[in-house]
């Protein structure tokens, strides 16, 4: 359900009732039942209070799978690990929550479009796509966008040369690896623009591209 690389929200709960919120990286999972977190650049003192062995948290992540969603659950922390490499290792959960972000689902595509900002065009490569907003992402070392900033992408059919102009408001911006993902949501004039798009793409036995989409 989570990408490997993620970015995920854990909230540790002593058994004293404080709490503890930070943000760190989902690493993965082994056949033993175990899934392994970045142990965050803490200090000591943080580490002896709240990282303890048996201490229950719970962890917050998107999804990007299928319609979206937010992933809840709640574990035990088993180890934690400072040396050779700082690792947090939770013990897999048996039941977690799900919340649907969106009302739609969206077609995985193979597109590139350009954000036209103050200082430069940006360069930018799709994640999927539907009529109402889309998912894009783009290196984390490139300029950043913020959350409900007005933005247009412009997408051109390389065999035809028309340009489709999708504009709207950034909603959410995730970052995964090395890559922030953004998510969109379309004004009206993007809906429409969004539309004739997909009706041009073809399935190129994977996700949606133009037909001659180098």
């Amino acid at each position: 359900m989570v990408r490997h690389g993620s970015e995920v929200t854990i909230s540790i709960k002593t058994p004293l009732g404080r709490l503890y919120r930070i943000e760190t990286v989902f690493i993965g999972s082994n056949s033993s039942d175990e899934i392994f977190f970045e142990l965050p650049e803490v200090s000591k003192s943080v580490i002896d209070e709240y990282f303890d062995q048996g201490f229950w948290l719970t962890v917050k992540a998107i999804s990007e799978k299928g319609e979206g969603a937010i992933v809840n659950f709640k574990t035990q922390i088993m180890y934690t690990i400072l040396k050779p490499t700082r690792l947090l290792v939770l013990e897999l959960p048996r039941t977690m929550g799900l919340l649907q972000l969106r009302s739609e689902p969206r077609y995985d595509v193979k597109l590139q479009g350009k954000i036209a900002l103050a200082q430069r065009e940006l360069l930018v490569d799709f994640k999927d796509l539907s009529k109402n907003g889309c998912c894009f992402y783009q290196d984390i070392n490139g300029p950043q966008l913020r959350e409900d900033m007005a933005i247009v992408v412009m997408i051109q059919n390389p065999a035809s040369g028309k340009v489709f102009t999708l504009t709207g408001l950034v909603k959410s911006v995730h970052r995964s690896g090395s890559q922030n993902y953004y998510g969109m949501l379309f004004d009206l004039d993007g809906q429409k623009q969004a539309k004739a798009l997909l009706a041009q793409l073809i399935f190129d036995g994977s996700k949606l591209s133009f037909k001659h989409y180098q």
